[in-house]
C-alpha cells in the first residue's frame, strides 16, 4: 500500500511517496493538484518506496515528462540513492528536500 503525504512549502510541492506502489492513483492526485494551483516546482521524495519495479518507474516518467512539457519544473528526491538509477537523465535529482530551494534559486526561475 502506497502513502503519499504532501507539503507545499515556498512555492514548492513536496511529495513523499512512502511504502509500495500498487496502484497509478497517485500519479492522477498528484497532477489534479499541480494543475488546479498551478504550481510550478514539485519535488518527489522516493526514499522511503519499497518494492519499487521498473514498470512502475517507467509509467511515473512518462507522467512526469507530460508535466515537464508544461513548463513545470520537477525534482527527485532519493537520500538513500537506491533508485536514482532509474532516473537517470530524465529528471534532476537532489540528495535532500533542502536542494530544491537552492537549484531553483540557482537557475533564477523561484520568486
Amino acid at each position: 500500500m502506497l502513502l503519499v503525504r504532501t507539503e507545499y512549502k515556498k512555492g514548492v510541492l513536496f511529495v513523499r511517496l512512502i511504502g509500495r506502489i500498487d496502484n497509478e492513483s497517485y500519479i492522477k492526485e498528484i497532477k489534479k493538484i499541480i494543475q488546479e494551483f498551478g504550481i510550478k516546482f514539485t519535488v518527489i521524495n522516493t526514499t522511503n518506496l519499497n518494492d519499487v519495479s521498473k514498470e512502475s518507474i517507467k509509467k511515473m516518467i512518462i507522467n512526469i515528462k507530460k508535466l515537464k512539457k508544461k513548463k513545470h519544473l520537477l525534482f527527485i528526491c532519493d537520500e538513500n540513492r537506491l533508485k536514482n538509477n532509474y532516473f537517470i537523465e530524465t529528471i534532476p535529482k537532489l540528495n535532500n528536500e533542502r536542494e530544491a530551494f537552492s537549484l531553483i534559486n540557482r537557475k533564477g526561475a523561484y520568486e
